[in-house]
């Protein structure tokens, strides 16, 4: 029963880490090419990058819910 907390645990913790690292690439990630693009992909490609973000960042946020959530459980 031990084996199988502990492996949870570091599991959560090394896809915690993963999913922050993901957003945070997304957050800083510098805007390659955007003057090649018409307006209209540049608003495409705007909206689906904050739609990114939002996804990742709410899978982070949940994530570390659940990491802290076991640290004091």
């Amino acid at each position: 029963m031990a084996v199988s907390w502990i492996l949870s645990t570091v599991s959560l913790f090394a896809t915690t880490i993963g999913a922050l690292l993901i957003f945070l690439h997304l957050w800083s990630a510098p805007r390659i090419a955007e003057d090649r693009l018409s307006p209209d992909e540049r608003q495409a490609g705007e909206k689906h990058r904050k739609r990114a973000l939002a996804g990742v960042g709410l899978l982070a946020a949940w994530l570390l819910v659940q990491a802290v959530a076991v640290l004091l459980l």
